[in-house]
């Protein structure tokens, strides 16, 4: 053997790893933990209007003293709506008999100049939802309103932030989760404002 076929077979060793490199799949991009914090925000109690058409004030109305975990859609939305939605879906069959009688779902449209309650009432079906999961549209300022009291409004229906707010009605206890919590986070930290009602 020559001095030089060594290397020549490093070298084809070294060719070989790097296509394979290239060929192979690159690793999907972790996505960043959601972030969570306590807020106070000053939401407006502003009449809404549910997918079978009934209206009420949103706070003290709809909300009461449950519990509620709350989502923001427009049901023409294919990007992070359905992944939010994905996640409700999740979430109500991880509550079971809770939701509606203790816990609340609630998904508000920030187009309600599009999503009328039929559109929300056919939306909710093909979601699959449960009753205790409640779509909500209104007028255009009383949504504006309630979207900017939540610190969520955006004029651009592409750009709406990805969050999550998790309520204690009772208390006025409201925490923001942004990103794309899993049901199981969303889940605990109802379980949390529960267990802080029994200290209380």
């Amino acid at each position: 053997m020559s001095a030089a076929e060594p290397r020549r077979a490093l070298l084809r060793i070294t060719a070989g790893l790097c296509l394979v490199a290239l060929a192979a799949p690159a690793a999907p991009a972790r996505a960043a933990a959601p972030s969570r914090s306590a807020v106070r925000v000053r939401v407006p109690d502003l009449d809404v209007t549910n997918e079978s058409g009934q209206t009420r004030r949103f706070l003290s109305g709809v909300i009461g003293d449950r519990l509620a975990a709350i989502t923001f859609t427009y049901t023409s939305c294919t990007t992070i709506c359905p992944v939010l939605e994905g996640i409700f879906q999740t979430l109500q069959k991880r509550l079971g008999e809770r939701l509606g009688k203790e816990v609340l779902l609630i998904t508000l449209t920030i187009d309600p100049a599009n999503d009328i309650p039929a559109r929300l009432k056919a939306h909710a079906q093909d979601l699959r939802a449960r009753p205790g999961w409640t779509f909500l549209t209104g007028t255009k300022d009383n949504v504006t309103s309630i979207l900017k009291g939540l610190e969520v409004y955006s004029p651009d229906l592409f750009n709406h932030p990805p969050t999550v707010f998790v309520v204690d009605g009772r208390r006025g206890a409201w925490n923001r989760l942004y990103g794309f919590p899993s049901a199981s986070v969303v889940e605990g930290l109802l379980d949390e404002l529960r267990a802080a009602r029994a200290k209380t």
